[in-house]
């Protein structure tokens, strides 16, 4: 029992902060940044904390299994969707003044393009992500847990980055895929690059899960 309550306790913790990522990246996408070492070159500020996403939900789905980890992106879905609405309402009141709606509207007034395109890409891919990770491990079983990690998340960041640069640069702002397809290349490039460098902390998230968490909560029980 006591057990339980610990994994209980676990994922709920992990899928909170699943929404809160998602859904703060969403709405500081708002912003662009320029990335060192290309001049000319720039991604949403929401692609720093987007890739940390992955490797939730690929821990969430090598301790709890796949069906957990889809019912976590299911509900950061829904609370999007909720986010959205919020600041849909809060942009529809009347402001004290024009210079304040203005600043508000530039910051957080997200079209409904770019939330279509997002919400479309971050399903998709997570979805992507949650089956080919499980398919793996069936195949490796408790070994290679590099592999499963980066191969998995590599191969949905490419859905992700096609579905929201197709979706909204070429479909929805008419961009050509001459231009399209660079910001394509470096976007994945960034995300790739984030899962390769995420995997010593995706072994540390995953050891300290399986052995240092439950041994902390047994002994807080029994105590």
């Amino acid at each position: 029992m006591n057990e339980e309550k610990s994994e209980n306790t676990l994922y709920h913790i992990l899928s909170a902060a699943f929404c809160v990522i998602v859904v703060m990246s969403n709405i500081i996408s708002a912003k662009m940044i320029k990335l060192p070492f290309f001049a000319d070159s720039c991604i949403p500020a929401g692609l720093l904390t987007y890739p940390l996403t992955f490797l939730i939900s690929d821990l969430v789905t090598e301790i709890f299994g796949a069906k957990k980890a889809k019912s976590m992106v299911y509900i950061a879905f829904g609370m999007n969707l909720l986010g959205f609405a919020i600041l849909y309402a809060a942009l529809r009141l009347p402001a004290i003044s024009m210079v304040d709606e203005r600043a508000f509207q530039a910051v957080l007034g997200l079209s409904g393009l770019r939330i279509f395109s997002s919400l479309t890409a971050f399903l998709a891919a997570q979805i992507v992500d949650i089956q080919l990770y499980a398919l793996i491990k069936r195949w490796t079983g408790e070994h290679h847990l590099w592999l499963r990690n980066n191969a998995s998340t590599c191969v949905s960041q490419i859905v992700d980055t096609v579905a929201i640069d197709i979706l909204y640069l070429f479909w929805g702002l008419g961009m050509g895929m001459e231009q399209v397809l660079p910001i394509m290349l470096i976007s994945y490039a960034y995300k790739a690059f984030c899962s390769f460098a995420n995997t010593p902390l995706f072994y540390l998230s995953v050891f300290l899960v399986k052995f240092k968490w439950r041994s902390l909560f047994q002994t807080a029980n029994a105590t």
